[in-house]
């Protein structure tokens, strides 16, 4: 079976040898190193990047079986979790009435969500594997762990928590979208193409809706 893997660094240094420059290479590991230590240092940044971090580990390491129905619903479970985890700390720790209250909001409805996928994943079994499906998704997962590193989300961050949040949750509902969308090409059971379509339509408002809410950076 098929792994969510993509040795990203190893392609990177591979570019940047194949250039020659070893020099660049040590500029970049350093820069990257710095940032991160500003990263690290900043629970403002770290509580919420964390729980997201996990999520796509969990994601990257998720054996495939390359059935589209079986495959997508283990997805969204655990991109479900991964949004709770991040509701959480924005209803523990934020500081904005209305985020906290939207959060409190998304995190009951995610517990439906959830309670949804457990249900028919019971129903489930992999029966048809897809090549074009497990590659899509597997780029859907890259893309999510690149927006996690310092080139993504997490360089847009400040030490406000609460517009840390709305910086996530937005992409976090963006990467839901995708994956969804990649589903629903592909996917056959009723059930969960009605929970993907129902998503992305929830997510899409989601989005506007925090746009508008979003705290301005301090």
């Amino acid at each position: 079976m098929k792994t969510f893997q993509f040795n990203l660094a190893v392609w990177s240094l591979a570019a940047l040898l194949s250039g020659g420059s070893l020099v660049a290479c040590a500029q970049a590991t350093t820069g990257a190193a710095t940032a991160s230590a500003s990263t690290a240092s900043d629970p403002a940044k770290t509580m919420l990047l964390q729980p997201l971090q996990q999520m796509v580990t969990k994601l990257k390491k998720l054996q495939a079986t390359g059935d589209p129905d079986f495959d997508y619903a283990f997805q969204a479970k655990i991109h479900a979790q991964g949004a709770q985890d991040l509701l959480k700390q924005e209803i523990q720790n934020g500081k904005d009435s209305s985020l906290k209250k939207m959060a409190q909001t998304l995190l009951t409805a995610s517990e439906s969500e959830l309670s949804q996928l457990n249900n028919t994943l019971s129903g489930i079994k992999p029966t048809r594997p897809n090549q074009a499906f497990t590659q899509q998704q597997n780029r859907n997962v890259e893309a999510i762990n690149l927006k996690l590193q310092q080139t993504g989300s997490s360089d847009k961050l400040t030490s406000n928590l609460d517009s840390n949040f709305s910086t996530l949750l937005i992409d976090q509902r963006q990467d839901a979208i995708d994956l969804a969308r990649t589903y629903l090409q592909y996917g056959k059971n009723n059930t969960l193409k009605a929970y993907a379509q129902q998503l992305i339509d929830q997510s899409t408002q989601q989005m506007q809706q925090m746009k508008t809410m979003a705290p301005t950076p301090k």
